[in-house]
């Protein structure tokens, strides 16, 4: 009798290595039969339907390599994450009343925040828009005005003339005297912008016989993973765009809950530009929209759009859209528009209906990020059913928010009609 005895052998995986059909090297097929294979969950949910949802598709960077480790996709060790945001000194505002053609004159401004007059400085050259004259700021004595001494007036070529109402006022520059001291400082605050991570869960099971049975198209469980993982996202998704920023203790056990702000939010209640359109847009109405929307930020933004606002684009852009899909799109199909005052990646939004059909959101994408809580990103945990359950449960759970930042760099058209 041998030392050892023998066995049924289990399956051989053999042959040379080569890059024929039957070569004995393992690969992920066989770790899968095997069982052995972990699931990738967040690549794998993200990667059925891209285009269900496209925006947390770009912000993860899904198919970037291995992990899909985006620039847009970020760790957050809090469930209350922050960013720093600053804006830079503004130059313009307009003039609220009037003043007089000659002397000295004090001149009160808005258009610029509630203290319009913040922005200037003693020392200051401004032009009246309209009537070409420049002055020198002499003193900023409260929060909304300026004055102007009567040497101060026509300070150049151009000569003195009365202010109007709504007349916009530019910071030209500055002009000191020589041997003077230092200049007064006049620098912003930088402000701190937070937002929350939510809880995403979503549930899935069958009965233990269910489980057992055979069934036509495989296992139900399986079935439920692609089909549920899918909609998981899609909950991530609508609270990405529609989702409001809460922290609430009324649950039943009194714990904390936390919903993120996204995008219709930080838009409508911030410095964005909205055009609310209540009607066809024109060609001139879209130069109006593009005009204001590509005023700050990047030369290129992405516009997330329903079908009648992408209806009425493809008349003005007849013939100027350039359709592509490839590794840089995430599977997202997107249409190109070159236009004067920048490129707009053009994506059709499925979530964008009924109501929303006729609204389309203009992006700075860099100025967003997926953030997820450490160790919390898209996870399926299997078997979380009760001992005693005669059943299988399985759940996806996500603990993430959405970074937002500088409203001004993104705008809404809304309430068109094809």
């Amino acid at each position: 009798m041998p030392k050892y005895p023998y066995y049924t052998e289990p399956t051989h995986d053999r042959g040379g290595i080569t890059d024929a059909s039957e070569n004995g090297a393992r690969d992920t097929v066989i770790s899968n039969a095997e069982g052995r294979l972990k699931l990738d969950v967040a690549d794998k949910i993200f990667l059925l339907k891209p285009t269900m949802h496209p925006l947390v598709t770009f912000l993860t960077n899904v198919g970037k390599g291995a992990k899909s480790a985006g620039l847009l996709k970020k760790v957050a060790i809090n469930p209350e994450f922050g960013w720093i945001e600053d804006y830079p000194n503004g130059r313009y505002a307009k003039v609220s009343g009037t003043y007089l053609a000659s002397g000295g004159v004090t001149i009160t401004v808005s258009g610029a925040g509630s203290s319009s007059a913040y922005i200037f400085t003693v020392g200051d050259v401004i032009m009246n828009a309209r009537t070409g004259e420049r002055m020198l700021v002499a003193t900023v004595p409260t929060s909304t005005t300026i004055t102007v001494a009567a040497t101060g007036r026509a300070f150049g070529t151009t000569a003195a003339a009365a202010g109007a109402d709504s007349d916009g006022i530019y910071i030209v520059g500055n002009a000191n005297e020589e041997n003077s001291g230092a200049r007064n400082m006049n620098t912003t605050r930088s402000a701190k912008e937070t937002n929350y991570t939510q809880i995403f869960k979503t549930t899935i099971g069958v009965s233990g016989t269910e489980d057992s049975v055979e069934t036509y198209g495989g296992k139900d469980i399986p079935y439920l993973r692609g089909k549920y993982g899918t909609q998981h996202v899609e909950d991530i998704e609508r609270a990405f765009w529609f989702g409001e920023k809460k922290y609430d203790t009324n649950g039943t056990q009194g714990k904390a809950r936390r919903t993120t702000g996204g995008i219709e939010e930080f838009i409508t209640a911030g410095n964005s530009y909205v055009q609310n359109q209540g009607g066809s847009l024109t060609a001139p109405d879209m130069n109006t929209f593009l005009r204001e929307g590509f005023s700050h930020g990047s030369t290129t933004k992405t516009l997330f759009a329903g079908g009648q606002l992408i209806q009425a684009i493809n008349e003005i852009a007849r013939g100027q859209l350039q359709t592509k899909m490839d590794s840089n799109t995430y599977g997202v199909e997107i249409s190109k528009w070159t236009t004067t005052f920048g490129t707009v990646n053009i994506v059709h939004h499925p979530f964008f209906v009924e109501d929303f059909a006729g609204s389309g959101y203009l992006l700075d994408l860099e100025c967003f990020a997926y953030r997820y809580l450490k160790g919390r990103d898209t996870t399926l945990k299997t078997n979380v059913q009760a001992n005693d359950l005669d059943g299988v449960v399985d759940q996806y759970i996500t603990e993430c928010g959405l970074e937002r930042k500088q409203a001004p760099r993104h705008a809404l058209l809304k309430g068109v009609v094809a």
